[in-house]
This record gives C-alpha cells, structure tokens and sequence, in this order.
C-alpha cells in the first residue's frame, strides 16, 4: 500500500524588501480562495481591456488601473498588518510585479491553473519601467515559460 505525507505551512511566507521592509504571507490560502481572487484580477484586466496582462498599448489610466488591480490581488494575500503596511507604502511596479509572480509560485503551483487558457502570464509593470530584461533574468524574452 502506497503512503505519502503532507506538511501544511504553518508560518507566514517573508517577502523582504530592502533592508527594513519585510511582508508576511498567509501560511497556507486554499485554492478556491486563490483562483477567485485570480479570477477577480483577469476580471479586471478585460473590463480594461487588457488581454493577458499584456499593457502595450494600454492607456494610462487603464495601465493604472490594472497596477492597483495588481496591488489589490497581492495584498489579498498577505497577514492584515503587513496588507496595511503594503498599501500605505509605495515601491516600484518591478517589485509588485515580482510578488505578484512569487505568490503564483507559493500559491498556485507556478502559475494559476484556473484561467480560461491555462496559460496566462503574470502582469507585466505599467509604463517603460522593468522591460529591459525577462521576468526570468535572461537577455531574450520567452512566452510560454
């Protein structure tokens, strides 16, 4: 007979940023409660809109929008203290960019898996800023990853 065990996350997950700035996590977020607030942000994005995350071509006020939307969907998921410390604090769009896709990785397994196509990316930051390079480091952008 197979046997396999299972740890649930008892401690919050530590973003920090910075020297002095550290946010907490919610130890464990169900995936119901995951994929709605998912599902709420690509809400968000069409009624803008938006197709993917992609804001090329966005405008400004629409690419603000989805940024908030963004800000929204990653304090969800944070201890209270720490969603209140995260919006009374601003940091560049590169930062919440990257929660944003930390979160998928602790949460939803990589990626969320409850988007219509399976496959959509993570938000890219609004405006000029942060697309030098990929969400990965490399020197080439790759969809699909």
């Amino acid at each position: 007979m197979a046997r396999k065990s299972f740890a649930l996350n008892k401690e919050p997950h530590i973003a920090e940023i910075g020297d002095d700035f550290v946010l907490e996590f919610q130890p464990e977020v169900m995936g119901d409660e995951y994929l709605d607030a998912y599902e709420r942000l690509q809400d968000r994005y069409k009624n803008l809109g938006i197709e993917d995350g992609d804001l090329t071509g966005a405008a400004p006020g629409a690419a603000r929008e989805a940024a908030a939307a963004v800000r929204e969907f990653v304090s969800s998921l944070m201890m209270p203290d720490s969603a209140e410390q995260f919006a009374a604090t601003p940091l560049p769009e590169r930062i919440v960019v990257a929660l944003l896709e930390w979160t998928q990785e602790i949460y939803g397994g990589g990626r969320p898996s409850g988007s219509s196509n399976g496959s959509a990316t993570a938000s890219p930051p609004p405006g000029g800023r942060g697309r030098a390079t990929s969400r990965s480091g490399a020197s080439t952008r790759t969809r699909g990853r």
